[in-house]
């Protein structure tokens, strides 16, 4: 019984969509999630492989900093600047509503500091978690009422159009991780992932069927959601490409039935 769904084309991506699939991975599982469920010798080599992917793609990012890429980044920073201004103007409002949905989009701002100073991937992932908190039914009404819904989606299509951009204007033979250093640690990071996968499954056998704990299967199917969605996500852009297909029965998030 599994509860995340294959990883599969993992070899096939490009540098940039490799990076962003295990940085986002690496995002949802947590070490304190790890340590709860007794992973800890599974999710340290996680971690640090994909300390040295990121190390070993920092050599391919340097390469695509242009005058375009570097203009596209400041009009993506203006228009994250728009919104957290709306959210301080809305802290002003006479209406009592209002400042309570500002203080509620400020507490996601805050999550995020100085973003618009971080690395181009660092400020692309955090404006990327900025808009789908903002766009999500926790946060779309306070938007709303600050009057700041047309200004998220733009923000938006902004952070899409530079990460296209970006990804786009790195070397041919970057991208296709033609470099000794991300062709060694590329099929290392897969391989450290499936093991933790395979940890995360079976906590999960563990906490509904060998020992029952209803709080705990809850806890790591909420993570599996988390986790088949990066993973759906990350097909779907393969899929634009002509890599592989949308398996049957595996909507977003879903988990697997094998």
């Amino acid at each position: 019984m599994r509860i995340l769904n294959p990883l599969r084309n993992a070899s096939r991506a490009l540098n940039a969509e490799h990076w962003n699939l295990f940085d986002r991975l690496f995002s949802v599982i947590t070490p304190d999630f790890a340590l709860k469920y007794k992973l800890m010798p599974l999710y340290e080599p996680f971690a640090d492989t994909f300390a040295r992917e990121r190390e070993a793609y920092s050599m391919v990012r340097k390469f695509a900093k242009t005058a375009e890429i570097a203009e596209a980044d400041k009009t993506r920073d203006r228009g994250l600047r728009q919104v957290d201004l709306g959210i301080e103007m809305g802290l002003l409002d006479t209406d009592p509503d209002v400042v309570e949905a500002a203080r509620r989009c400020g507490i996601v701002i805050a999550a995020y500091p100085k973003a618009a100073k971080k690395s181009y991937d660092v400020n692309t992932s955090a404006v990327r978690a900025i808009v789908e908190r903002f766009l999500s039914d926790e946060y779309a009404a306070d938007i709303a009422k600050l009057g700041l819904t047309e200004k998220v989606a733009t923000l938006k299509t902004l952070n899409e159009a530079f990460e296209a951009l970006y990804m786009a204007r790195v070397p041919e033979e970057y991208r296709r991780a033609k470099g000794d250093k991300m062709e060694l640690i590329r099929p290392l990071m897969e391989k450290a992932y499936e093991d933790l996968a395979d940890g995360i499954d079976a906590a999960y056998i563990v906490a509904t069927i060998i020992e029952p704990n209803p709080e705990g299967a809850a806890e790591i199917e909420a993570l599996a959601k988390l986790v088949n969605a990066v993973i759906h996500k990350f097909s779907r852009t393969l899929a634009d490409r002509g890599i592989g297909h949308k398996a049957k029965g595996e909507d977003e998030g879903a988990p697997s039935q094998a």
